[in-house]
């Protein structure tokens, strides 16, 4: 039997939460910048370029320019693109390309952050049909410049991380949430601790949204069927993480 579903207070406010975010000055981009990279993140479904690198056997082989640029430096607006439209793809030789061009390795992590946090937006709002969010005005400030205390490169990642072992206070307490049902931190929990604000804007919008402790809300999905629509949608978007 189908159900009509609607998002659950926890899961809108995880989301206002973050979305409000997007438009404060993160780490290592401004809030005229992140808005950028939001809007740059729903460009990338239609960008001509993108379309094309999606098409060829070897998203490398084509080149060009992107649909829109604003604030962002070329190969920012790259990074958005790519991370956005065709993620399965992206390849380690690509990201020190990108460092080579300028980009910091945190820039791409917080790059990879905002791009999460819209695509989370929007996939839900595409759900439950409805139109997506607008975007919030940008807020002034500057950037705080704020690493992971810890975080190094990793052999088993590209872009610095924070070890479970180092970490501290309320990263200490994130890892300690994601290692108490399968007994270990996941790589999506390690990805973004380079950048603390990157990896809290995250979550506030990942984990009502998948809902990981029982049912998503009163009269929400359960366990088994939140499960299917994750595999299922991971199988059809070829993410077999």
């Amino acid at each position: 039997m189908s159900q009509h579903l609607v998002a659950t207070e926890p899961t809108s406010t995880g989301l206002d939460t973050a979305w409000a975010g997007i438009a404060a000055a993160g780490s290592w981009f401004s809030g005229t910048e992140r808005i950028a990279i939001a809007e740059q993140t729903r460009a990338a479904r239609a960008c001509g370029l993108c379309v094309e690198r999606r098409a060829a056997l070897s998203p490398y082989s084509v080149s060009g320019q992107h649909e829109g640029q604003g604030p962002l430096s070329v190969p920012a607006v790259d990074a958005v693109h790519r991370i956005s439209s065709d993620p399965g793809r992206l390849s380690e030789k690509w990201y020190a390309e990108a460092l080579a061009s300028g980009l910091l390795p945190e820039e791409v992590v917080e790059i990879t952050g905002v791009v999460g946090v819209v695509t989370i937006a929007d996939s839900l709002a595409l759900a439950l049909a409805q139109d997506p969010r607008p975007l919030p005005q940008p807020e002034a400030g500057e950037p705080s410049r704020a690493r992971g205390p810890g975080a190094a490169v990793d052999e088993r990642a590209w872009v610095p991380i924070v070890d479970p072992e180092r970490a501290e206070g309320e990263l200490k307490m994130v890892y300690d949430w994601a290692a108490s049902g399968p007994g270990f931190v996941f790589n999506v929990a390690r990805a973004l601790t380079s950048v603390p604000e990157a990896l809290r804007g995250f979550f506030s919008a990942f984990t009502p949204n998948y809902g990981t402790h029982g049912p998503v809300g009163p009269g929400g999905l359960n366990r088994s069927q939140v499960e299917l629509l994750a595999s299922a949608t991971s199988a059809h978007n070829d993410c077999f993480y």
